[in-house]
């Protein structure tokens, strides 16, 4: 993890003849975040954790229709990883 500091300045300059300068600069700064583990400085890292899917729960119009129904629970299926007996679909009255 870091500490990233970015910065921009524009600068404008006129001569005397009229023409005209444009500057911009850009900085970055960045800096490595430490936490203390033991007394030694070690690198803050982060860890990303993605919840696991245990069941679907769809409510779909049409689904009262029976192929319908099957082809939603196929698409979900294919798209989550889940069991299709984890899949439920409901019809929106």
């Amino acid at each position: 993890m870091y500490n990233e500091n970015n910065t921009v300045s524009h600068t404008s300059e006129t001569d005397s003849e009229g023409g005209t300068r444009t500057i911009e600069e850009k900085g970055t700064n960045k800096e490595i975040i430490f936490t203390e583990e033991n007394g030694a400085n070690v690198p803050a890292t982060q860890t990303v954790i993605n919840p696991k899917v245990e069941g679907v729960i769809v409510t779909a119009q049409g689904a009262n229709d029976a192929n319908i129904k099957a082809n939603i629970v196929s698409a979900v299926a294919a798209v989550t990883g889940v069991a299709t007996h984890k899949v439920q679909v409901f019809s929106i009255n």
